[in-house]
């Protein structure tokens, strides 16, 4: 029998490529044109099916193993652009199906020197005689051991880009009518209203990952460890049952996701209806069950279904996601085996939709012993109109307790962090990394902030964090034309009151925020247990707060910060140790003797307050004012929060009279601008906080003995001398003490 070397080709075969380019079209298109993306993206994945299929029927016309290699290597070839290898074996059969085994396989690009795709061994099984009368059923498909490789280098030119000779990769080659093997009329099902029957008998793929790098959006995506098993698969309205589970890892988590699908499905293409049922997708501790029916694949796409879960371990999902670095431990069933806070969850959700949007008319999620309803709806975007959002989201009570525990378990390993991503390829290099740029911070999407609406509300009537306790919340948001508004009604807290807004507007490439806050009459006492340092302060506390920035980050914004904080605690008393320290040290170097007078370590003022000044950022250039009756405190500065500790330079200056002489001071002291230095960890003792500055206070004092001597003189000139003499006694006083 004469070996066919023809070439194979597949009308509309396509590349990683062509893939990849459609979903970013579905992603950015509106619904209607989803539908008919997703039917292309059907019809190239049977041509790739096809092409297999007809690849094998064509080496059943020849017994040589090595020329058969050489053919179907020649028609991926020339119908692709990419090089294939077949490293190992090749096997053929006959009986009882149409075979074909192939081992060590490789796919690799010309143009690039990563390889794109590999497999230990893939198998096709074909029923002969169903192609012969135009259906396809595979008895078998399966494949171990599979991995693609796409990459993307910092020009945005990924390694699938080829150009095989005449035919660039996805395009349709031109027809040789001298060809026998050439497909001339695929079955009119493929570009038709109808799907050509498929079905396969048995469907496996084992231990499969595909890598994806995108240098150019600094993106990474891994899934290993994929098995998938299905039998009876077909399209014709048949239930088959798919199990499916996976691990997933991007480069913003710190290890993998391990997920698992499994679910019943009956897929009737030609009637345009799918329902999936029995669905069991697990994200361990969570389980998701429910089911989900669509129908007018053709016309107007309609589906609705429901979703509900177990009750599951909160912090045992958010260590599952990544989104918690602590290690719980827990057993086979996913129960929290560490004697520590140990919130539950559980969530049940309806949903519909159509072509014009989704509705989720009640969701539930039970959180520990607290309820939260809530209920969406979404309108697609649609010509020039933007996807619209509302919701609504309502609860009695919400207790964040115990997500605010602190926890002391050991950090993730830096070798878990990479663990799982063996086999994301990278470009050679022979240099050296360089280490990374400082964080840019958090970008702010312009973009993203006017690409949709938002119209919603939060009312929670309690909301518990350890101590503090917060009534009556009531939180409106609302995107608009790239304007964000969100909108704090009076909360009560502390016998007080908190309300405030904030505006973000993205209609420009640099964001504007400002932020207005307001708090009335909070009581000090009660709010002191839960904020560090306030235990030696009573009474009422009033705050205004007006900021603004812009930047195209959070860092930006964070540094260009401009704005005041005012402060006043009415009916309070204070405690002034630190004062009393300082002017103790102070005294301490009096060339006089003089010494403080006996301060109470507790005092009462009518009002204590103060503001501070934001002026390009938050962490520099403070400035602070605080009165006390006839003490005065101000200076400049700066807090950071990343560090947790303060800097300032301070001047502490007691005001004679006609102010109340609330703290009794020696007259020495009075109207004198003491330079004090205020710099200390958060956690450091308060009186470890401020110190004088000893150089400055020593000139001081020297200044002020001259000054009294001065006055002395002055005084004797004035009752001893002559008056005609004074004024030249006087010039030459200063002559000489200056």
């Amino acid at each position: 029998m004469q070996v066919i070397t023809q070439s194979v080709k597949l009308s509309g075969a396509p590349g990683l490529d062509e893939f990849v380019t459609l979903y970013k079209k579905f992603a950015l298109t509106n619904h209607t044109d989803q539908v008919d993306m997703i039917k292309k993206l059907a019809r190239l994945l049977l041509g790739l099916v096809l092409l297999l299929i007809v690849a094998g029927v064509i080496l059943l016309m020849s017994v040589n193993t090595d020329q058969n290699k050489a053919a179907i290597q020649a028609a991926v070839l020339s119908s692709t652009g990419y090089e294939l290898t077949i490293a190992g074996d090749m096997d053929i059969s006959f009986f009882p199906s149409v075979g074909l085994t192939l081992n060590d396989v490789r796919l690799k690009n010309p143009a690039s020197p990563l390889e794109l795709a590999s497999t230990s061994a893939a198998l096709l099984q074909v029923d002969l005689r169903a192609l012969i009368g135009g259906e396809i059923f595979i008895r078998e498909l399966s494949t171990d051991d599979f991995h693609i490789n796409y990459y993307i280098d910092a020009q945005g030119i990924s390694n699938w880009n080829t150009q095989a000779p005449g035919l660039s990769v996805g395009s349709t080659p031109a027809p040789t009518q001298s060809s026998s093997t050439q497909l001339q009329n695929i079955p009119a099902a493929a570009n038709g209203p109808d799907i050509v029957t498929v079905s396969f008998e048995q469907l496996r793929i084992e231990n499969a990952s595909v890598d994806i790098q995108d240098l150019s959006q600094g993106l990474r995506y891994s899934v290993n460890n994929l098995n998938l098993s299905s039998q009876n698969t077909n399209i014709e309205g048949l239930p088959f049952d798919v199990e499916m589970d996976f691990n997933f890892l991007n480069n913003g988590m710190t290890k993998p996701m391990t997920m698992g699908f499994r679910g019943n499905v009956t897929a009737d293409i030609n009637a345009g209806n799918i329902d999936v049922r029995n669905i069991n997708f697990n994200l361990t501790p969570m389980l998701l069950q429910g089911e989900i029916s669509i129908s007018n694949l053709h016309d107007a796409l309609a589906y609705q279904g429901s979703l509900s879960s177990n009750e599951f371990h909160v912090f045992g999902l958010m260590q599952t996601i990544g989104a918690r670095e602590t290690q719980d431990e827990f057993d086979a069933s996913g129960s929290l085996m560490q004697d520590t806070a140990n919130p539950l969850a559980s969530i049940n959700l309806n949903f519909s939709g159509d072509d014009a949007g989704i509705e989720i008319p009640e969701m539930i999620l039970q959180l520990s012993n607290s309820t939260i309803e809530a209920e969406a709806n979404v309108n697609f975007a649609s010509g020039l109109q933007p996807a619209n959002i509302s919701y609504e989201i309502v609860s009695n009570q919400i207790d964040l307790t115990p997500f605010l525990a602190s926890s002391t378990s050991e950090e993730i390993p830096t070798d878990e962090v990479t663990a799982g991503a063996d086999n994301v390829a990278i470009e050679p290099t022979d240099t050296v990394t360089p280490a990374p740029p400082p964080a840019a911070g958090t970008p702010i999407s312009s973009e993203l902030l006017n690409s949709f609406n938002v119209i919603g509300s939060i009312a929670i009537e309690s909301l518990l964090a350890n101590e503090f306790q917060f009534t009556g919340i009531n939180i409106f948001t609302n995107i608009e034309d790239g304007v964000l508004d969100v909108e704090l009604q009076p909360v009560s807290a502390f016998e007080g009151s908190i309300a405030g807004n904030i505006r973000l507007d993205g209609r420009n490439e640099d964001a504007a925020l400002s932020t207005q806050l307001s708090v009335s009459q909070l009581n000090v006492i009660d709010l002191a247990p839960s904020v560090s340092r306030l235990n030696s302060v009573t009474g009422n506390l009033d705050v205004e707060v007006d900021l603004s920035a812009s930047g195209q980050n959070s860092n930006e914004l964070m540094d260009s910060l401009t704005g005041s904080t005012t402060f006043a605690i009415t009916e309070n008393s204070v405690d002034i140790g630190v004062i009393k320290q300082v002017f103790t040290a102070i005294s301490a170097l009096s060339p006089t003797g003089s010494t403080i007078e006996q301060w109470p370590d507790v005092i009462r003022f009518a009002e204590l307050g103060g503001f501070i000044l934001f002026n390009g950022g938050l962490t520099e250039n403070q400035q602070i004012n605080l009165r006390m009756d006839n003490f005065d405190i101000s200076g400049t500065g700066g807090i950071d929060l990343m560090q947790q500790n303060f800097d300032y330079d301070l001047l502490f200056t007691i005001l004679g009279e006609p102010y109340l002489q609330t703290i009794s001071v020696d007259e020495l002291y009075h109207d004198v601008s003491w330079p004090v230095e205020c710099a200390a960890n958060f956690e450091d003792e308060v009186n470890q906080y401020c110190r004088p500055d000893f150089t400055q206070v020593r000139e001081i004092f020297t200044q002020l003995g001259t000054n009294a001597v001065r006055n002395r003189l002055n005084e004797a000139i004035t009752d001893q001398l002559p008056e005609e003499v004074r004024d030249g006694a006087r010039g030459l006083l200063r002559n000489l003490l200056n």
